[in-house]
Parts: structure tokens; C-alpha cells; sequence
């Protein structure tokens, strides 16, 4: 995975010199490391987890199935005034395995994903820290490699739905989707792909999967408590 902050970049594996050092960059390294995300703009080194396939029959009805294994160790959550779901397909639900135990998710593969005005919390009390892209300014995050998809397994995903690829928008303007409520519209037909644009948007997400993200402008600090 290659991140990007105005034009530099670095990649996984190989972290160059933080442009912050600390216990701030510290904490926000061990709160987030089983999260591919955007505190990576700050050059931090973040693990990704490979995940089994799942089977033909799994990945039709939905049926919970193994997911990534990730070392928990805090929480991430990501809001946006906009958020663009490109080419976004359900997969599913998923178990992932953390240090605590494992987590049921939902399971979404995206070609990319667009975020206006990127919030970014990484971590709870004493580690949490916080990214922000410059104002009005939007974070990209694109799939890469053979199928050019990121994989997302997400908690939660909500926002009010102001798009979906051209369709009729569904009857509740209101999203909340979590493993055990998935809209019918979003899980049928299965397979389908399509582009979903949510506003005043928050997802709380365990495990991100590849892709390319871009932020311009990133501010890094602690969180307020």
C-alpha cells in the first residue's frame, strides 16, 4: 500500500521520517497498527491482514464467514461531510478475530472511495489522536493491484443517502448499516455494484485492505478528551 501527502509518499513496511515525533506519533502507531488508514499520511507503518476467499455460495447470501485476523488494540472512526462509495459491493458479513475476541463486520469492496472534509479518530483516551485533510478539500482512497478494489470491513457505516448511481434512492433516506441490519437495496441483487454517495457520513471500520490514499493538507493531533 502507497499513501500520499501532497505528493510524498512512502510505503508500508518501509516508514520514512515522521514529520511529527513523540508519544503523540507513538500512540497513534499502537492504538491504529491493525488499521490501514489515513494516519498512514503521517508516515506511520501500518499492518495489513491477508483474509481467506470466500466461497461462491458464501459470498451470494451473505453468510457470516472468516475474516482478517487483527490485533485490536483501539478504534477508528472516520467521518466525512461527504462520503463517495465507487463501484461499492456487498460481500457479506464477517468474523474478525482481535486480541479481545472476535467482532462481526460488514464486508464492502469499493474501485474507490471519495471523503469531503476527512475526520479521522484513531484510538481511545490517552492514545486517541485525530487527522484532519485541509477544509473543503477531498481524501481519495483507490484500489490497487489485479482486481483494483480496496476491501473494507466496517462496524458501521451511516450517513443520509443522497445517491446511488443514478438509481431511484431508497425509501428511508437514513442509513445505518451494521452486520445485523443491511438495507435489502444495498444486499440485492447480490453482486451488484454501484456508486453510493452518503452526507454527514461516519464508519467506524476494524480492517481496511489495499488501495492508494491521498490527503492534502493533514493535520495531525491528540484528540480532545
Amino acid at each position: 500500500m502507497t499513501t500520499t501527502d501532497d505528493g510524498a509518499s512512502t510505503r508500508t513496511g518501509r516508514p520514512a521520517r515522521p514529520r511529527r515525533t513523540g508519544p503523540a506519533t507513538a500512540a497513534l502507531a499502537r492504538a491504529s497498527a491493525p488499521l490501514a488508514c489515513a494516519a498512514a499520511v503521517a508516515c506511520l507503518s501500518l499492518s495489513l491482514v491477508p483474509h481467506p476467499a470466500a466461497s461462491g455460495r458464501q459470498a451470494a447470501t451473505g453468510a457470516p464467514r472468516p475474516g482478517p485476523s487483527a490485533a485490536d488494540r483501539g478504534s477508528l472512526v472516520l467521518r466525512a461531510d461527504r462520503l463517495v462509495l465507487r463501484g461499492a459491493r456487498f460481500r457479506g458479513t464477517a468474523t474478525v478475530r482481535t486480541a479481545t475476541g472476535t467482532v462481526r463486520a460488514v464486508k464492502l469492496t469499493v474501485r474507490s472511495l471519495d471523503a469531503v472534509d476527512l475526520d479521522l479518530t484513531a484510538g481511545r483516551g490517552r492514545a486517541a489522536l485525530r487527522l484532519r485533510a485541509r477544509p473543503a478539500t477531498t481524501a481519495t482512497l483507490k484500489g490497487q493491484g489485479a482486481t483494483g478494489e480496496v476491501t473494507l470491513y466496517v462496524r458501521k457505516l451511516s450517513g443520509r443517502v443522497t445517491g446511488v448511481g443514478g438509481g431511484p434512492l431508497p425509501a428511508h433516506r437514513a442509513l445505518a448499516v451494521t452486520p445485523d441490519a443491511v438495507p435489502r437495496w444495498l444486499a440485492r441483487p447480490a453482486g451488484q455494484t454501484r456508486t453510493i454517495t452518503l452526507v454527514s457520513a461516519t464508519v467506524t471500520q476494524v480492517v481496511q485492505r489495499g488501495g492508494r490514499l491521498s490527503v492534502k493538507g493533514a493535520e495531525l493531533r491528540a484528540a480532545p478528551r
